[in-house]
């Protein structure tokens, strides 16, 4: 077979560089059994229907992106991690069950991109990635992260959202993400303790889960953006949780809290709080110190209708969301008052 357009490299007979970037399969294959290394501009193998990759591919070094999303890969071989990407490693829309041990060894210079696979766990090693674009781990089926999960450091952002994760472990709130975290659609019960300590840059979504309450620490987080907690299972917040740094939206709808902490009327929300559709019947009396900046969500609660309530109500009509029920029976219960009086 003729290999096409090969240059050796000046300092290392045993390394090659590559300037096709259109190369086959079988080319690369006897170039990488041959030599200690090969260098490639960049190399996209998308949606070509493959089911395994040459067994020395870890001997190859990729100056910009590697795609190989849209294949039928269901495993990786063991020398993966001996790879170097300059630019973004897409792996996604595979068929991978699993990752090698060696995985963690990985150097990506931006993204990494392993969503739409199969895979139901991670190696060890995992947690040793420095990821300096985004990470996306969404619609796999993991039930489980590693231990050193909370050792990664990821640039962009982190997706674990549309797993089977029931829990997280207690690193977690190690974890050094530069914006957003999706952990949305799983089916997580509890959150580690270590959780309110993280800080996080962009959103962090933690809807459509099973959580049925939260930390102690969790007041300690810090988020820029907004915070989706709804369609939960929440029956009560923790104290801590008017110490919450929110930077956006706050969003608690469709859970089935019955109270709020007294510390709920320190909050400071910039965007919507949503606490509608929930078994809420009366607000704490902090709930006057509320700073809230745009909507109140207060709809489709078995709310009593009393004098502090109906005072909160005009205290803050305008910007109050509520269902037109609640708005009559408030209008009845200020007509009887009338009257009474």
């Amino acid at each position: 077979m003729k290999i096409r357009i090969l240059k050796k490299n000046k300092d290392d007979l045993n390394v090659y560089t590559v300037k096709n970037i259109y190369i086959s399969y079988e080319e690369l294959e006897e170039l990488l059994n041959t030599y200690d290394k090969v260098i490639i501009p960049r190399l996209n193998w998308g949606n070509n229907n493959l089911t395994s990759l040459p067994e020395n591919f870890g001997n190859l070094e990729v100056e910009s992106n590697l795609i190989l999303k849209y294949n039928k890969l269901t495993s990786l071989p063991e020398s993966f991690g001996n790879l170097k990407v300059g630019g973004s490693l897409y792996l996604g829309y595979n068929q991978l069950a699993s990752l090698p041990e060696s995985f963690g060894n990985l150097k990506v210079g931006s993204s990494l991109y392993l969503d739409y696979n199969k895979l139901t766990s991670l190696p060890e090693s995992f947690g040793n990635l420095e990821v300096k674009g985004s990470l996306d781990l969404g619609d796999n089926q993991l039930t489980s992260l590693p231990e050193s999960f909370g050792n990664l450091k990821v640039e962009g952002y982190l997706n674990l959202g549309d797993n089977q994760l029931t829990s997280l472990p207690e690193s977690f709130g190690n974890l050094k993400v530069g914006s957003s975290i999706y952990l949305d659609e799983n089916k997580l019960t509890s959150l580690p303790e270590s959780f309110g300590n993280l800080k996080v840059r962009g959103d962090l979504y933690l809807r459509y889960n099973n959580l049925t309450s939260l930390p102690e620490s969790f007041g300690n987080l810090e988020v820029e953006g907004s915070l989706y907690l709804h369609r939960n299972k929440l029956t009560s917040l923790p104290e801590s949780f008017g110490n919450l740094k929110v930077g956006d939206n706050l969003q608690l709808s469709f859970n089935q809290l019955t109270f709020l902490p007294e510390s709920f009327g320190n909050l400071e929300v910039k965007g919507d709080l949503g606490l509608s559709e929930n078994k809420l019947t009366s607000l704490p009396e902090s709930f006057d110190n509320l700073k809230v900046g745009e909507g109140l969500w207060l709809q489709k609660n078995p709310w009593i209708i009393d004098t502090d309530f109906v005072n909160f109500y005009e205290k803050y009509k305008r910007g109050l969301v509520l269902d037109d029920k609640l708005e009559e029976e408030i209008k009845r219960f200020v007509k009887l008052k009338e009257w009474e009086e």
